[in-house]
């Protein structure tokens, strides 16, 4: 069974919709609350205190940051916005390439 944790350890004010479940001891997921339950880009990652206190992320969908490794939920998370807010949307058709007459 598992709790949602409205305020997971140190974390800031995320800005995107994001949904911390703790899952045991020392370990949580993170989903987007944007997506529906269903949908499995619903589910971003798992985290995990290691044995020296940092978080080590498993990530499940791009965008995501480089880094496996956190100090914290606010670090942990601020990467995550940081990562999806440089990503371009990809909802949208993309931008049509001009293509040349063949030679």
């Amino acid at each position: 069974m598992s709790t949602v944790l409205s305020d997971p350890p140190n974390a800031p004010t995320p800005r995107g919709d994001w949904e911390v479940t703790w899952l045991g001891r020392d370990s949580w997921r993170i989903c987007d609350r944007a997506r529906r339950q269903g949908d499995a880009d619903c589910l971003i990652a798992y985290v995990e205190r290691n044995s020296t206190g940092t978080l080590d992320v498993l990530w499940l969908r791009r965008p995501c940051p480089r880094r496996t490794r956190f100090r914290d939920f606010a670090q942990l998370l601020g990467d995550l916005d940081a990562a999806v807010s440089a990503s371009s949307d990809r909802s949208r058709a993309p931008s049509p390439i001009p293509h040349l007459p063949p030679r």
